[in-house]
């Protein structure tokens, strides 16, 4: 959560930095300390609180004053995937990460 808030913070001052660098781990330590599977309940709890910030973070961006006049690059990613509660090894559950963009880069 410090980080979101520290992130929300920054958005919403006026002359904001023009890089913004957020973790939000909480499914990746769910993961390592209950297993990294949509089948279970406290990483689909993680991933859907996780969500919810990602969402706080876009409303942030979209409420600036400024936001039509801006250019905003907002990327989505994970540093890794996972089976059971590791990740490292050469299977594709643990190699898989995934990127979101709202634009073209």
């Amino acid at each position: 959560k410090a980080s979101l808030e520290a992130a929300l913070s920054e958005i919403k001052k006026e002359d904001c930095a023009d890089f913004i660098f957020a973790i939000y781990e909480q499914t990746d330590s769910t993961g390592h300390n209950r297993g990294f599977s949509f089948n279970n309940p406290a990483y689909k709890e993680a991933f859907l609180e996780i969500d919810s910030y990602g969402f706080e973070t876009l409303q942030a961006i979209k409420e600036r004053a400024s936001y039509e006049s801006e250019d905003w690059l907002v990327i989505v990613t994970s540093d890794h995937g996972g089976i059971n509660t590791n990740h490292g090894s050469s299977s594709i559950q643990e190699r898989m990460t995934f990127t979101v963009m709202n634009s073209k880069f």
